[in-house]
């Protein structure tokens, strides 16, 4: 299909999902009738993960924050138990039936703020040993609130850690709002301290049993079957190069490389996306790509791509945990151009619009793709895309909240490049398993991508396989080892009389070994002379 076609199917294939969800809305998502409910699709995939590695913080949300400011301690424990009270998803544990994993939502759930030595000077090991910290979540709620002591200065800090079972970056905006309004309402009436806020109509586990029942249907099945057929059955583990044995997934070391676009070629990826009338999230998935084939010298595997899955009006504010993944197929032709990889990758994402709800734990139960206990199923590298970096702000009356980076230091994936593009600069984050990869060999892909996308939208019409990845330091690390030039008397009788003197001086010295034999002074020179005698015989002469 041509490029101009597969976006015109594209357009279709959206604009009857749009049709289909305005139909769809017009009956709502109904209520569940009561009772355990089940676990929605990317829920069931994360509670698999706990059960098998109930230690791993890889699926913890974390967020830190340093209080300045008169803060009241009893009303900001108020807050969020209202929170709680407000939101079904934070008052639900799970558990293992007969009938499969459920969701038991309670009525109330205790919660009371955890207290921590204050936290002076640089507070990121004790951040991220407190973050890391697992939860049971056969008990609710999947959160807790850790606040510090107050240091000299009189601030604080506060970490709230959520377990992604529940809450996506989505979710966790409209839970830092709500927190601000259940303390600013604390703050103007004692009294309502720990009073739930307005429920929202729609609860989560609402949500989980419409989505078991929607795609156990038949329309579920046929969006299952069209991305089986675009995935296939057999789809290659991507082999990147390892700095260490491949071991179980079990609790992955995690480690991040931060790091931002320099200007100019931040604005050389803007003109590059106007021409083509494509988004960044097209071109720097396209420069992935090409960089990921570069490093595992394949051209056909997958990357894993998360989207929020709320174009449905009434996901809009419903808290929990949405996301779900969608895989590209990377089949690249390295004689075709970043242009044309852009132009299809274009039209590929437009199609997913369409499908953006299908589960991706759906697709990968009915296909054939083999399992392996120590790779992550479908594709073991992702692409992250978002509009800004996710700097969710808490507005607490009276306090200023500076925002604490925290770091897990848990993987998900061997290796995921997580973009967010504001439209003033294009900040990344490399994140990486750090007991497959070493941290060096992180930051040389790093500098590989910035080098190898800097050449792919400066000459978008050469073919993929010219653009490199070569950074200056590496031509010169190329340079000192192909630094073997050495000077010859001219003519190549003195190359052949010289090579004669050493045959003579010791033919029995050892002069070519391999892993099956080894031949010679004198038995290399009759190899030479054998061949010389039938290339001559066959024709052969000087420059013919």
């Amino acid at each position: 299909m041509t490029g101009i076609g597969a976006r015109d199917a594209a357009r279709r294939a959206a604009l009857a999902r749009l049709l289909r969800e305005d139909a769809e809305a017009a009956d709502g998502i109904p209520r569940h009738a009561g009772g355990p409910a089940p676990l929605s699709f990317p829920q069931a995939r994360l509670w698999f993960h706990q059960r098998y590695d109930p230690e791993s913080p890889a699926y913890h949300s974390a967020r830190a924050f340093r209080l300045t400011g008169p803060l009241d301690v009893p009303a900001l424990e108020g807050a969020f138990r209202s929170l709680i009270a407000c939101h079904d998803v934070l008052r639900t544990a799970l558990a293992d039936t007969a009938d499969g994993p459920r969701q038991i939502l309670h009525p109330h759930v205790p919660f009371e703020l955890e207290r921590a030595p204050a936290l002076d000077g640089d507070p990121g090991a004790a951040l991220r040993a407190l973050s890391r910290r697992p939860f049971d979540l056969t008990r609710a709620p999947p959160l807790r609130a850790v606040l510090s002591e107050a240091d000299p200065a009189g601030r604080r800090v506060l970490l709230v850690v959520m377990h992604h079972i529940a809450v996506d970056a989505w979710s966790t905006a409209r839970l830092f709002r709500d927190l601000a309004q259940a303390y600013r309402a604390a703050l103007a009436d004692p009294a309502r301290i720990g009073q739930p806020l307005p429920a929202p109509r729609l609860r989560f586990v609402d949500f989980a049993a419409w989505q078991r029942a929607r795609f156990d249907g038949a329309a579920g099945s046929a969006a299952i079957a069209r991305g089986r057929r675009y995935l296939g059955d057999a789809v290659p583990a991507l082999d990147l190069p390892l700095d260490h044995p491949r071991q179980p997934l079990a609790n992955r070391p995690g480690g991040r490389v931060d790091f931002t676009l320099p200007a100019d070629l931040a604005g050389a990826v803007a003109a590059f996306c106007r021409s083509q009338a494509c988004p960044p999230f097209v071109a720097l998935l396209a420069a992935w790509q090409v960089l990921l084939a570069r490093l595992s010298g394949q051209t056909d595997f997958a990357v894993g791509v998360p989207n929020a899955a709320r174009t449905r009006p009434e996901l809009q504010d419903l808290v929990g945990f949405l996301v779900n993944t969608q895989v590209y197929r990377v089949r690249l032709d390295p004689r075709g151009s970043f242009r044309d990889l852009c132009a299809r990758l274009r039209g590929e994402a437009m199609a997913f619009l369409a499908e953006d709800d299908v589960p991706f734990e759906r697709l990968v139960a009915e296909t054939g793709i083999a399992r392996d206990a120590a790779t992550t199923p479908v594709f073991q590298a992702a692409f992250n895309f978002r509009p800004s970096r996710d700097a969710t702000p808490l507005d607490l009356a009276g306090v200023a909240a500076a925002r604490i980076d925290v770091d897990v230091a848990s993987a998900k994936f061997d290796v995921a490049l997580d973009v967010a593009a504001d439209g003033t600069g294009i900040d990344c984050q490399l994140e990486y398993d750090a007991g497959l990869i070493a941290d060096a060999t992180a930051r040389h892909w790093r500098d590989g991508f910035l080098t190898l996308l800097r050449a792919l939208v400066a000459a978008p019409d050469r073919p993929l396989h010219a653009a490199s990845t070569l950074t200056a330091s590496d031509r010169a690390v190329i340079g000192s080892a192909n630094a073997t030039a050495r000077a010859y008397p001219d003519g190549a009788g003195d190359v052949l009389a010289a090579f004669a003197g050493h045959l003579a001086q010791d033919p029995d010295a050892p002069a070519v070994t391999d892993a099956r034999t080894s031949l010679t002074r004198a038995g290399l020179d009759a190899r030479a002379t054998a061949i010389a005698r039938r290339l001559a015989r066959a024709g052969a002469r000087p420059e013919r």
